[in-house]
């Protein structure tokens, strides 16, 4: 078939960007496809030219997407173009998939046998939680148990060498011990997770070039979907199968890329020209999803990004209203609006978050209410959360102050200076006696400490009469528990949904039970499928699109997930985090076909550098729209992680002089000069300029 004739008989109109992919057919070529440019349409489409008008065997090319969801819809597309006949004949498969491929062509010809794959996430879960116990010697919960799982798939993706590892903690535990326990329990037992099919796969590939040329032969063309959100691994594995393919087509877009946390790499999309000479990159630059003003505002915004390849995103579906601004005054008002919208709902409108804690108050105020929606996704973690865990604990004891257990979780979470040994004796004190009251009669504890006890007790004693939202806010800012989590880099925004929850409810005891409430809701319940209301995460909606989107909690620290991203500097590390914000924020805001509304706080603490590049303040001008440079060596002073060392003296910006009794990982753990001990993730502390080394 001749290409005319191919182009006259599909049942689809293509551009000139669009037809310039489609008939580009051989070698190495990159297509970056910005938002709503039909990007599958034409993968499909090419795959179509290369066996009609190029007369490619079917069985030699192989698609390649992210997840088996889209490798099955990829298939369904090819065949309602070209029959579901031919579809049968081609390859779709994610590259896990494909590295299962490899694995078993190896035990064909080596006569050998690989571990086994495992899939239940139990048997895992299992084998992690014990290995984890074992180096933190406490309680494992469920979201601590998520956040392995998700480290771990992050460092064997990213195939990070034993250096990077030492530095990634997880709730101030070491990765790194938990992480090699993990993987020799696993080689134990003679297993592998999905991970490891990639990892084994790729050192297959390596040292039995037989089996690599095997694959090469059979695959002479290879495309790529969503080459965007592909990690450095199956770059890897890719890079070796492409050679000497006949064409290699990765589809994707660098400003799309919002799954850093699984190790995805765009920075592969930059290095196209070097890592492929010759190749070629095309662009689709046409959205056909979106209103005119929306395009231009997400277009204009993602330019502020400096690691991006020069593009710009132009709509073909005219007028539309303008980008609106909703202003409120703070979070909480923010909900109420929500509440109002939801009341009246009649068209599609989604309500998107960077995380999934946002939306709880919003799904509290609804269910509160008997008022219909859809949630996509929520995941739970929030309840088990240690941040979620401590407040509650402390709640707990404030109405129970005799509570033992409680008392062992918390007491060195409220600054109190409390030390283990005092601790342990005081609960091991017979009768019933509130323990704060008893550690303040022990002798041998420091006049400051049995000060402090005596603060904290009457905290606790406010508590229970207080509303529970104002006794969440009490915990942690006068009660020590918000310089926990700042020694730790944990996340205070917790604590703010906490305090939402609570606010309808009148005591702690009933705040305590909601919670129970709502777990059981985002658990069991994803609310009516039919209702236009819906509630997600941009992660879950991508590649989705909806009439009206409504972008929420947009602010510094919690929308971007940065802190001070508006600093004049920044460390590469926190100046790459905030380009990984802005792309979540342009997926977000390309989720929008018709309308884009966006939250604007006019509360003063609640900033937002993202909505001042929308909707400048009056007076000041919007923030250039141009890459951003490099910044000098100069600008960005960095204290070497390497220098603090056991018997190293610091000092500390709040606690002064001290000396480093133990380093674990990025763990440190600091004996003050006043006394004091204290543990500090090394990272957060050196990123925030808390720590030097004694002069």
């Amino acid at each position: 078939m001749d290409k005319q004739d191919f182009f006259r008989d599909i049942p689809v109109r293509l551009d000139d960007q669009q037809t310039e992919a489609v008939q580009t057919s051989t070698g190495p070529v990159l297509l970056l496809a910005v938002p709503g440019s039909g990007k599958t349409t034409v993968l499909v489409a090419r795959l179509g030219y290369l066996i009609f008008c190029c007369g490619v065997d079917p069985a030699s090319i192989l698609t390649m997407t992210y997840t088996v969801s889209a490798t099955g819809d990829m298939r369904r597309r090819f065949a309602a173009l070209f029959g579901r006949e031919l579809a049968e004949r081609l390859e779709f498969r994610t590259i896990n998939g494909v590295s299962a491929r490899v694995i078993r062509y190896y035990e064909r010809v080596c006569g050998r046998r690989a571990f086994r794959l495992v899939t239940d996430e139990r048997a895992l879960a299992a084998i992690l939680g014990e290995s984890y116990r074992r180096h933190a010697q406490g309680f494992v919960s469920d979201s601590t148990l998520r956040a392995l799982r998700t480290k771990i798939t992050y460092v064997k993706n990213q195939m990070l060498d034993e250096k990077a590892l030492e530095k990634i903690t997880v709730d101030d535990v070491p990765l790194s011990p938990v992480y090699r326990d993990y993987c020799a329990a696993l080689r134990e037992r003679g297993w592998m997770d999905y991970d490891d099919q990639m990892v084994y796969a790729l050192q297959i590939l390596l040292h039995y070039p037989e089996i690599l040329e095997a694959f090469r032969q059979k695959y002479r063309h290879l495309c790529v979907d969503e080459a965007q959100d592909t990690s450095r691994i199956q770059h890897r594995i890719l890079h070796l199968l492409a050679q000497g393919s006949e064409s290699l087509f990765l589809v994707g877009d660098e400003d799309q890329s919002i799954y850093g946390f699984r190790a995805a790499c765009p920075e592969a999309l930059l290095r196209f020209g070097q890592d492929y000479p010759g190749g070629r990159i095309l662009l689709m630059e046409r959205n056909y999803r979106s209103a005119r003003p929306i395009v231009e505002a997400a277009d204009r915004f993602i330019r502020q990004n400096r690691d991006r390849h020069l593009k710009h995103m132009i709509s073909t579906q005219g007028e539309g209203p303008a980008v609106r601004a909703l202003p409120v005054f703070d979070r909480t008002a923010q909900y109420r609006y929500l509440l109002n919208i939801a009341k009246n709902c009649k068209s599609e409108t989604a309500v998107l978050y960077r995380n999934n804690e946002s939306a709880l108050p919003v799904i509290d105020l609804l269910e509160r209410e008997g008022i219909p929606y859809r949630c996509r996704q929520f995941d739970g973690s929030f309840f088990s959360h240690r941040v979620i865990r401590d407040l509650t604990d402390i709640l707990r004891f404030a109405l129970d102050p005799a509570n033992r257990d409680v008392f062992l979780r918390i007491y060195f979470k409220l600054n109190a200076g409390i030390s283990k040994a005092a601790a342990e004796c005081a609960v091991k004190q017979p009768g019933n006696r509130p323990l704060l009251e008893t550690l303040q009669t022990a002798e041998e504890l420091p006049q400051r400490t049995a000060v402090r006890c005596k603060a904290l007790q009457t905290h606790l004693e406010h508590m229970r009469d207080e509303a529970p939202d104002k006794a969440v806010y009490r915990i942690v800012r006068f009660m020590g528990y918000g310089e926990y989590l700042d020694q730790r880099g944990l996340d205070a925004g917790k604590a703010e949904i906490l305090e939402a929850i609570g606010r309808p409810e009148p005591t702690i005891q009933r705040l305590l039970a909601r919670l129970e409430e709502l777990e059981s809701i985002v658990r069991t319940e994803r609310g009516e499928p039919d209702c236009p209301f819906l509630l997600s995460t941009i992660h879950s909606s991508k590649g989705l699109e909806y009439d009206r989107v409504i972008l929420m909690d947009v602010l510094d620290g919690v929308f971007p997930n940065v802190e001070q991203p508006a600093a004049e500097h920044l460390s590469e590390e926190d100046r790459k985090a905030l380009e990984e914000e802005r792309r979540i924020f342009y997926v977000g805001m390309t989720r929008a076909k018709r309308e884009l509304q966006i939250f604007r706080f006019q509360r003063t603490s609640l900033s937002s550098s993202f909505t001042d590049v929308l909707f400048p303040p009056a007076g000041k001008p919007g923030k250039p729209v141009k890459p951003m440079p490099k910044p000098a060596a100069s600008q960005s002073p960095a204290v070497d992680p390497d220098r603090f060392a056991e018997s190293v003296r610091i000092c500390h910006r709040q606690f002064g002089e001290g000396v480093i009794t133990a380093k674990q990982g990025d763990i440190v753990t600091i004996r003050f000069d006043s006394g004091e001990e204290r543990r500090f993730s090394l990272h957060t502390a050196l990123r925030r300029g808390q720590l030097r080394p004694e002069r």
